[in-house]
């Protein structure tokens, strides 16, 4: 149980910080901020429903299609955590993850919108679908054991869209107590574990890999 709970942990804090909710969750509030506030809350919450959906079919699916493709979970893993580190630079060093005329794109119109593109690729882009499949456990999904696993990541990937809904949908709530200092401050501090846990993500595939030689 420990060690399904860490899974589940570790899970959450690969996801949160390149879902990044508290940087992205004033982009939600500028890209909707036309509609209603009853829409908004709509959307935050569909949004977070489609997160979940979205990387839990990616974790069960994803590694029978690796495995289709012949490519390990441990290649998989370097290149994972490679792509994090390289979104944690960006994000260390404030680049924008949206350009100003996406956003305006974006904006035209908000219905039928909350999965594409809000949901994909604003709030989980290849980044986050590239991490989700870095954590698929290996073995026989069919063993107890590797279940379990598969179960924990599902977990931790529940915590991080249940945190996509709650920055979402108390988005100008917590901008406006935050303020831009606070907001910038949590996303740098996220920006951080995000290349530490890019690094320790790369580790455990070259592990593995070397394991094999």
């Amino acid at each position: 149980m420990p060690g399904t709970l860490y899974l589940t942990f570790f899970t959450f804090l690969a996801l949160f910080p390149i879902l990044n909710p508290p940087a992205m969750a004033p982009v939600f509030l500028q890209l909707t901020g036309h509609v209603q506030e009853p829409e908004r809350n709509r959307l935050a919450r569909l949004i977070g429903i489609y997160t979940f959906a979205l990387l839990t079919s990616l974790l069960f699916i994803g590694g029978w299609m690796l495995k289709l493709l012949g490519i390990s979970i441990p290649v998989i893993s370097v290149a994972g955590g490679l792509l994090l580190f390289h979104s944690a630079w960006h994000m260390l060093n404030r680049d924008p993850r949206m350009t100003e005329s996406e956003k305006a794109e974006i904006q035209v119109s908000m219905k039928d919108k909350a999965f594409f593109p809000l949901t994909l690729p604003v709030t989980a882009g290849p980044g986050t679908m590239a991490v989700t499949l870095s954590l698929v456990p290996a073995g026989n999904l069919l063993d107890p054991p590797v279940l379990l696993r598969y179960a924990a990541v599902a977990g931790g990937i529940a915590l991080a869209a249940l945190a996509v809904y709650i920055f979402y949908r108390f988005s100008g709530a917590v901008i406006r107590k935050m303020g831009p200092t606070g907001a910038a401050t949590v996303s740098q501090i996220s920006a951080f574990v995000l290349l530490a846990i890019g690094v320790q993500i790369v580790w455990n595939g070259l592990r593995e890999l070397i394991r094999t030689l």
